[in-house]
């Protein structure tokens, strides 16, 4: 049964001051069709729900970043129709700065179809892309627009030759970089390579690297990415991993080594103790309808419980397993690039897909990061009230965009992650269960204190 709250009490008070945000990437429009169950070939069947959104990994992102009280402005490219009015007009309303967006005259607007399969809890979509933004239209005037008063920028891993462009203005000038790898791209490679942060989907790490453990792909990545202070991999119902880099010199190196995937496992069981301990105390102390532990609740009523996070007690050197395989990882990733390719008509170009650059990554010296590691689980939502998945890795990023640019630590941030996207999933489509700040407790948004 799905628990409501009776009573709630959400955040009032807004950020101190405006905390300008810039996100470059895709923005589009996303039919979303909501069925029994996914059809088979040459199946018909008819249709739960639809509605016609917004969408769009960055443009979504960004509407996380907003309603959580964020400033963002928004660098992509559209259509001159009427579709493209539309995107304009949501993005309005919730305070997303699109005076840097641009239009493409006689060109459509990028579209995905989304099927919602409520049986087997998952999304397909089909994506119909616009015309691309050039590195001719990042011009110098819309990239110091774009920089200033920017606390921080962020990549959805489209439009990687523009991107990169501004990427590169935003290091030189002192602005934080992230970046999100949601799947294998072309010229994905090079904008990591600028980023201070970056955010994965759950297969990417594998994929790019080939590793078959998330540790040893979570570490691989770490080494390809020697300027990335903080890396989380997100994992759907299974939560995140956080990866919280030694800056060099900062202090003496840990005496002693840890294989990175027993970390996580460990980790992983001492959280699920935690929430095993809460929900036998929950259940005993309660009558189903005590909303004590609750720390959001959604637009329909749905009351979300926390997430739970553990962490190691310091920074140690990471090691891979002893189980780890060069050959078979070469071999896997070369076959996720030509999967990679296939999917997005790009057939031709496998190479492309590869980025395999472990001798070329700048900075990098092969040797074992040094790191705290981090796993949180996933915020506690009944089953029978997930309306749809989409979106939810955005609404996870738009809350460590928010985090990053308030000061909050990695543990505070998956913390407020899990529960925006856990909210978001609530609705169907990647906006409309997006929570604001007065659908949080104080608590989730506050850098300095506890939940």
């Amino acid at each position: 049964m799905v628990v409501r709250a009776a009573a709630f009490e959400g955040c009032q008070v807004p950020l101190p001051k405006p905390v300008k945000i810039v996100g470059c990437g895709s923005c589009g429009v996303d039919y979303l069709a909501s069925v029994a169950v996914y059809p088979k070939p040459d199946q018909k069947l008819r249709t739960d729900a639809l509605e016609v959104q917004g969408g769009g990994n960055c443009a979504n992102a960004l509407t996380a970043a907003a309603r959580l009280g964020l400033k963002p402005t928004i660098v992509t490219k559209i259509g001159g129709d009427g579709l493209g009015d539309g995107i304009l007009s949501e993005l309005h309303a919730d305070g997303i700065d699109t005076s840097l967006v641009l239009r493409a005259t006689g060109h459509p607007s990028p579209f995905t179809y989304i099927i919602v399969d409520r049986e087997g809890g998952t999304r397909t979509c089909i994506h119909t892309p616009g015309a691309p933004m050039v590195p001719e239209e990042m011009t110098a005037e819309l990239i110091r627009h774009a920089l200033d008063g920017a606390a921080l920028v962020y990549f959805d891993g489209r439009l990687t030759e523009a991107a990169l462009l501004l990427a590169r203005a935003a290091r030189a000038a002192g602005v934080a970089v992230l970046v999100e790898a949601e799947r294998l791209r072309p010229g994905l490679q090079e904008l990591l390579q600028q980023a201070d942060y970056v955010v994965t989907s759950t297969h990417f790490p594998q994929e790019w690297t080939g590793e078959q453990c998330i540790g040893d792909a979570m570490l691989e990545l770490a080494v390809r990415l020697p300027r990335a202070r903080m890396i989380i991999t997100t994992r759907g119902a299974e939560g995140s991993v956080c990866l919280l880099r030694q800056e060099h010199g900062s202090q003496p190196d840990p005496p002693f080594e840890r294989c990175l995937q027993d970390v996580i496992h460990e980790l992983t069981s001492q959280i699920t103790g935690m929430s095993s301990s809460s929900s036998s105390s929950s259940s005993s102390s309660s009558n189903g309808g005590s909303t004590t532990d609750h720390v959001c609740v959604s637009s329909n009523g749905i009351a979300i419980q926390p997430a739970r996070v553990g962490s190691t007690s310091g920074s140690m050197r990471l090691q891979f397993s002893s189980s780890r395989n060069s050959a078979a990882a070469e071999a896997y990733a070369q076959e996720a690039a030509r999967q990679a390719a296939e999917l997005n008509a790009d057939a031709s170009n496998t190479q492309g897909y590869t980025m395999i650059q472990q001798a070329t990554a700048e900075g990098s010296t092969h040797s074992s990061p040094v790191a705290q590691v981090f796993v949180a689980s996933a915020a506690g939502l009944p089953a029978e009230a997930v309306a749809d998945t989409t979106g939810a890795g955005d609404s996870f990023i738009g809350s460590v965009m928010y985090g990053i640019t308030t000061d909050m630590s990695p543990d505070k941030i998956m913390l407020l992650g899990a529960v925006v996207a856990a909210c978001k999933c609530t609705a169907l489509g990647a906006r409309p269960g997006l929570p604001t700040r007065q659908q949080l407790t104080p608590q989730l948004l506050v850098a300095g204190q506890d939940n």
